[in-house]
């Protein structure tokens, strides 16, 4: 009978040790989080072109708190979670779906440190993500969905509501939301005004508690 290594018994089979996989992972992380919200900003720079107008101010939006904060998302999110999938085979001792769940969990503790509209952003965007891949996964498993169908209706749900929102309960929509259905919609004076009563009355009747 063959020796069986350590390296083959080990249940993390990245390259390294587990304390060098993740740092190397926090750094790639780092730098390609950086890289990304570089480039936005230098695209956002050119298209706007303010890096004509104010070239200093331009140059320092590179290390701004708000980039400084989204490389630091990217970079947080991947050090917990390898740091924390490690440590739940070495201690669990067996490979499984839960080391996956609880890393994964802890991961998501880096939003904290992301600016707070952001924050509700990509909490929707990954809230989104997760019911699109339960719907797939339950139709593959159990079979007779039309998942594109389903998806097509929840959309449809969620546009109205969101309109519906944008129309007359602006106060609950995100300043960013609320600026883009704008942009999309273009609503005249007069459309804006019934709006705004609209608004207002239902202030009156359900007035925000926060």
């Amino acid at each position: 009978m063959a020796e069986i290594s350590m390296e083959d018994k080990r249940l993390c089979k990245h390259k390294g040790s587990c304390t060098e996989n993740t740092l190397k992972g926090l750094l790639k992380a780092l730098i390609q989080g950086f890289a990304a919200k570089s480039c936005m900003h230098f695209l956002l720079n050119v298209l706007l072109r303010r890096g004509y107008r104010k070239p200093l101010e331009s140059l320092l939006g590179f290390f701004s708190l708000d980039a400084l904060r989204f490389t630091a998302f990217a970079g947080l999110m991947n050090f917990l979670f390898k740091s924390t999938l490690c440590t739940m085979r070495n201690f669990r001792k067996k490979e499984d779906g839960l080391n996956y769940i609880v890393a994964g969990a802890i991961s998501g503790l880096s939003i904290v440190v992301e600016d707070k509209d952001r924050r509700e952003t990509w909490s929707l965007y990954f809230a989104a993500r997760l019911v699109d891949i339960v719907l797939r996964g339950m139709g593959k498993r159990y079979g007779g969905w039309d998942v594109n169908k389903i998806e097509v209706y929840m959309f449809m749900f969620m546009i109205f509501f969101l309109v519906w929102s944008y129309g007359a309960e602006k106060d609950n929509l995100i300043k960013s939301y609320f600026n883009f259905l704008n942009m999309l919609y273009h609503p005249s004076k007069i459309e804006r005004k019934i709006m705004d009563e609209w608004c207002k009355v239902n202030t009156l009747k359900n007035p925000l508690k926060a």
